[in-house]
């Protein structure tokens, strides 16, 4: 009997293989777009073969069998979630513990300056809370750099500051018509070469009206030569105004020569060298008010000063100036008179004595035209100020009020110096008889 080889064929997808026909275990291969299985299965086997022929006769054979498979089938598998691996483990997180929060990188890194007397607290929560002690921990040349970048920020912002208060200076003079504004057209370089042209005119102007208070000034001493009308107060001040813009010609005529753009910082840091014809209003304004501000400073940080000259004066009837204003109450008296305090004392007491006998001669004026009630309300406030009288709060009658009281006081006494020392004494003090408003 023959042997018969049966041969079964599987139909699978893909290309067929020849396998050798000893037993091999089932591999799997990884496809490439998909997760797949390959199953092959092939094995030697013994195969009985039995049949029965239609007339009754049986046959049987028996022998071994090959399998050889001609293909391979792909069984699609559904894919296992995926899983990340990372490098590093993760520790357990421990029971009671905050998560760890993500480290949030700024570049440049904010720097906190140290500080040795009150040292940041260690953390252990979290990464981030110990952030300020680490940023803390910083060398000496890091403390020194960010002092110095904090310093020259704080210079910068002040230059900015002085540029800013240079333009609204402008622009209200512009408002009140005594600057030209510039055309609307105009670029940002003719813009500012209109500016510097229309400040150049308006200073020029300054110096040129002082020359005409000059003529002027001639012309009223001329008068009193003559034998006419003296001088009214009005007259008598503005020859002392113009005596001091004079004096200050010289110095403001070589800062337009040299550096004309430097006179906004002039008039901001050295105000007392520009003359009253070349200040604009903003620029006056901002000059009395500092004034008034130093004024109110003194008097009120300076009482007890005051107090101690008013006791001296009243057990001491004879004591003279030169007593009363000793080292201690020379700058007290400056400030609240609104004088310099530069210089060493014998140059503070005379000048406080020569602006109290100037003082005496205004009073004089006041007496004869009727106690200032002709005075209007900017020349009422500025003769109370000289006389160190704090306006602030003070109502137009109550300021004439005060200014009478003070004309009482200082009208008697034949020492012009003593008796208006005495009166500022008072009146800083509170004892007076004006009535408040």
């Amino acid at each position: 009997m023959a042997w018969w080889t049966g041969v079964c064929s599987l139909s699978f997808r893909g290309h067929a293989h020849l396998l050798r026909t000893q037993p091999v275990s089932l591999s799997r291969a990884v496809a490439k777009h998909h997760r797949a299985v390959t199953a092959r299965r092939y094995s030697s086997r013994n195969i009985t073969l039995s049949a029965r022929t239609l007339d009754g006769s049986s046959w049987r054979t028996s022998g071994p069998v090959a399998i050889y498979p001609f293909g391979s089938r792909f069984v699609s598998t559904t894919p296992p979630p995926t899983t990340v691996s990372t490098s590093k483990e993760i520790p357990p997180t421990l029971p009671g513990s905050s998560p760890r929060k993500h480290k949030v990188e700024l570049r440049p890194g904010p720097v906190k300056p140290a500080k040795s007397s009150d040292p940041a607290p260690a953390s252990t929560s979290s990464p981030a809370s110990s952030a300020p002690s680490a940023a803390s921990e910083h060398t000496p040349s890091t403390s020194q750099s960010t002092s110095e970048s904090s310093a020259s920020i704080t210079s910068s912002t002040h230059a900015h500051g002085v540029i800013e208060v240079a333009k609204e200076d402008y622009e209200e003079a512009s408002k009140h018509g005594i600057l030209a504004p510039p055309p609307a057209d105009a670029s940002w370089a003719g813009k500012l070469f209109h500016q510097a042209k229309e400040l150049f005119k308006f200073y020029w102007n300054g110096v040129k009206l002082i020359n005409t208070n000059r003529l002027r000034v001639r012309a009223m001493h001329a008068r009193v030569a003559a034998g006419g009308a003296p001088l009214s107060r009005w007259e008598t001040r503005f020859i002392a105004n113009y005596k001091r813009d004079a004096l200050k010609l010289i110095p403001f005529a070589l800062i337009i020569i040299i550096a004309e753009e430097a006179i906004p910082l002039v008039v901001i840091y050295t105000p007392f060298l520009l003359p009253s014809t070349c200040l604009l209003p903003s620029q006056k304004e901002r000059i009395d008010n500092k004034r008034r501000e130093k004024q109110r400073d003194f008097a009120l940080a300076m009482r007890s000063t005051f107090e101690q000259v008013h006791a001296r004066a009243l057990a001491e009837p004879t004591a003279t100036a030169d007593a009363l204003l000793d080292r201690s109450a020379l700058i007290p008296f400056s400030g609240v008179l609104s004088l310099s305090t530069f210089g060493i004392p014998p140059m503070r007491l005379r000048r406080i004595k020569n602006h109290l006998q100037a003082l005496a001669t205004d009073d004089a004026l006041l007496t004869r035209e009727n106690a200032g009630e002709r005075l209007s309300v900017n020349e009422l406030r500025d003769a109370l100020e000289e006389r160190g009288i704090v306006t602030e709060g003070l109502s137009t009658e109550a300021q004439r009020a005060r200014l009478r009281w003070w004309l009482a006081q200082t009208g008697a006494d034949s020492d012009p110096v003593h008796t208006r020392v005495l009166a500022i004494a008072r009146n800083t003090i509170g004892q007076h008889d004006a009535a408040q408003a």
